[in-house]
């Protein structure tokens, strides 16, 4: 275990409300931070993922257990409750935010991500999995850049490189890339720019989306999840 103490208490009430739940096996289980646990929450008011994203005939595709707050850390320690009942087909993972935030390093969280992926792949032979980069967010271009900004800008592109290289090496996990996606940022040639992140998508904290930040996001996980829909 890491040296980064865990409030778990203060996530249990999330996962608790999970579990009351009924159980739906068999569909894509989407596993992460607030950009899911703000996708249909009626306390955010946003039109729900499962409403978002569905098979093509209309039906049922997903499963949100999105918790806010939570790290790489805590994501594993709860994959007992949170995936393996659900039995999943598919798992998509978004990491790494609240890590960074919270000062696990980008080693830290592969190796807790890599740990996940491991388990799912041998609790539910041939599951489809992906992971999602850590999602740009605006950098605020009314002020100056703090260098901590700046410097957790290169551990995020650190981490990035560390997901290239585990897709490359599995051939079961996929990444979802958002950093290259022209509308998530001010003009198609400020693609990748942090800099030029759009901040008409985002609410107030410049962290989570709105409701037009999540048609995109939608758009986004529909063509990357096209083949199992």
């Amino acid at each position: 275990m890491f040296d980064i103490p865990m409030d778990l208490k203060s996530l249990e009430k999330s996962i608790i409300a999970y579990e009351q739940e009924p159980i739906e096996k068999g569909k894509i289980l989407f596993y992460g931070h607030s950009l899911f646990t703000r996708w249909g929450s009626p306390k955010w008011g946003y039109r729900r993922m499962d409403e978002d994203i569905r098979m093509k005939d209309g039906s049922l595709a997903v499963v949100n257990h999105g918790f806010g707050t939570s790290t790489s850390e805590e994501q594993l320690y709860f994959y007992d409750r949170m995936v393996r009942p659900w039995e999943p087909r598919a798992l998509v993972i978004a990491t790494y935010a609240n890590d960074a935030m919270y000062g696990y390093g980008p080693e830290q969280t592969m190796a807790n991500l890599s740990k996940m992926l491991h388990w799912a792949r041998t609790d539910f032979p041939g599951i489809k999995l992906f992971v999602v980069e850590p999602h740009p967010m605006p950098s605020g271009k009314d002020s100056k850049l703090p260098d901590k900004w700046n410097n957790g800008v290169n551990k995020r592109k650190n981490f990035i490189e560390m997901l290239n290289i585990y897709e490359q090496t599995h051939d079961d996990t996929k990444i979802i890339r958002l950093w290259n996606q022209p509308e998530l940022f001010e003009t198609p040639e400020d693609v990748g720019d942090f800099h030029k992140v759009r901040e008409d998508i985002f609410v107030a904290d410049r962290v989570h989306p709105n409701q037009e930040g999540y048609n995109i996001f939608g758009k986004i996980f529909r063509e990357a999840l096209d083949e199992l829909l």
